[in-house]
């Protein structure tokens, strides 16, 4: 499973599960363009591992700005050349409370419809035409297992309501993908982690920590498996999508939570 001379495009890759995809694909030996609105630090990204001949470049870019976006896609292309991935994960529920649908603000529901579904149309309008050129392509999108009602905890995402309602969206712009590109080699896949644990530093383990004992104890309850998700549980399912293994799988979605229910 070797992604060597394969450019792989990273979206939300500065932290999280963004971070861990970007290991693994750069572990597998694909060159990677991580793209964040935050720092990227390449040791956190790459281990501190080298990786022969491969190419690595961090971009700074705010994914609700349809004009950055076209940008830094087209700086990606001067500088790598076609993409031969793209992985769409940034995303998020915002800094407000979005869980009432009575006092939800029009700015907090746009932003969080820009920043997590808008954002992977403008990506994939922004890298498409290289990997149609050169016949190929692997576009995974992330959604969440909150749109199939897998048991979580409000206090780990604000902006539920805008939220779960894009992530449920982000599954059918990927069958509508998959549809389209098809016939250009291209296949379209989601990954939809469950409640997922990146790292120690990560916002939402922070949130995850600062919970009632009692209230952790309900998540692992509904998860047979009995633990959460790590940041490397997603990226497998990620860098699977990515390999010409998966060639024969598009318009699908992997739910990674363990067997976790409501």
């Amino acid at each position: 499973m070797s992604f060597a001379g394969k450019v792989a495009v990273v979206t939300g890759a500065a932290e999280g599960i963004g971070a861990a995809i970007s290991r693994a694909l750069w572990d597998a030996g694909a060159d990677i363009a991580a793209i964040d609105i935050k720092p990227v630090e390449r040791e956190r990204l790459t281990g501190g591992r080298q990786g022969t001949g491969q190419r690595f470049r961090s971009y700074h870019c705010d994914a609700t700005s349809s004009d950055q976006v076209r940008t830094v896609c087209a700086q990606v292309q001067e500088d790598f050349g076609p993409a031969a991935i793209l992985v769409n994960n940034v995303g998020g529920g915002g800094t407000e409370p979005g869980d009432d649908v009575e006092t939800i603000s029009d700015e907090q529901w746009e932003f969080v419809l820009s920043l997590t579904l808008s954002s992977g149309m403008r990506f994939t309008r922004g890298l498409v035409g290289g990997m149609k050129a050169q016949g190929y392509g692997r576009i995974i999108n992330i959604s969440s297992s909150l749109r199939e009602g897998v048991f979580g905890s409000v206090g780990t995402v604000r902006g539920r309501l805008p939220y779960v309602t894009c992530k449920m969206a982000v599954v059918g712009l990927t069958q509508q993908l998959a549809n389209d590109l098809g016939p250009f080699g291209i296949t379209v896949n989601c990954v939809s982690p469950g409640l997922t644990l990146p790292g120690e530093d990560a916002r939402i383990t922070q949130r995850f920590r600062s919970l009632p004992p009692e209230e952790q104890q309900k998540l692992y309850a509904h998860i047979p498996l009995g633990r959460l998700a790590s940041g490397e549980d997603i990226a497998n399912a990620v860098r699977f999508l990515a390999t010409e293994e998966s060639g024969y799988v598009s318009g699908q979605t992997i739910t990674v939570a363990g067997g976790g229910y409501r």
